[in-house]
């Protein structure tokens, strides 16, 4: 497999008034397309900060960050914009529902941001939500909504799906469900899947496992066998 992405000595730091704090610290890290990937360590350890910048959501201080042939660091707002739209999904702890719309609008959606979008009904039904597609998100249940924001993220057809806690507000039986159907995804869609979790049960799951600390990656470990989302550990 290729590199869908390749870090330099990437650093991301804010000031205040008073500090300057360092999220990122000199990070330098190959991803390979179609992977499964967990970045774990304590909060305030740079792993929302790298979800970020690799989705184009925020800069780095300095560094470069290359996806395929492409410098994205380099990019104006506008290429970045298009960069994002084109390639990238992101999946939220909170959601991100838009309350007056239904599931299926909601999904609907993510179609309009994709050139080359799946179609709806099929990943609603992907998602186990063909029951629930006239219903708006006050409606539903907290997985039933992250699967509404999974959907919209994938009907993009996104080269890379970024989840950014994707079952911290969820049960244990509903996260394993929610882990599955990624699981799912980045096997029959070949998507490149980015997980960042506090779970460290979750490792079990993926092809790769970055740690994370102090703004620093720590430890890199690939991953033989892996296991199912069903049989996660709930911590």
């Amino acid at each position: 497999m290729k590199e869908i992405y390749t870090l330099s000595n990437v650093s991301k730091k804010y000031n205040s008034l008073t500090s300057e704090t360092i999220a990122l610290d000199n990070i330098n890290l190959e991803v390979k397309e179609h992977e499964f990937i967990v970045i774990l360590g304590p909060s305030g350890s740079g792993k929302s900060t790298l979800l970020n910048i690799l989705s184009g959501i925020d800069n780095p201080t300095k560094g470069k960050i290359r996806f395929y042939n492409q410098d994205i660091t380099k990019f104006n707002e506008n290429e970045l914009s298009k960069y994002r739209k084109d390639n990238i999904g992101f999946v939220f702890q909170s959601y991100n529902l838009i309350s007056n719309l239904t599931v299926k609008e909601n999904i609907e959606l993510g179609r309009e941001l994709s050139s080359e979008p799946l179609n709806v009904d099929d990943i609603i039904k992907i998602v186990e939500l063909e029951k629930h597609i006239n219903k708006f998100p006050y409606q539903l249940s907290g997985g039933q909504m992250q699967r509404v924001s999974i959907a919209r993220a994938l009907v993009k057809n996104p080269k890379v799906l970024f989840c950014d806690e994707p079952t911290g507000a969820l049960d244990e039986k509903t996260g394993k469900k929610v882990l599955t159907m990624l699981q799912n995804i980045n096997k029959e869609y070949r998507t490149t899947l980015i997980i960042v979790t506090h779970n460290p049960s979750i490792k079990n799951m993926a092809n790769t496992v970055i740690n994370m600390n102090s703004g620093k990656i720590i430890k890199i470990t690939h991953n033989i066998k892996t296991i199912s989302g069903s049989d996660v550990k709930w911590v």
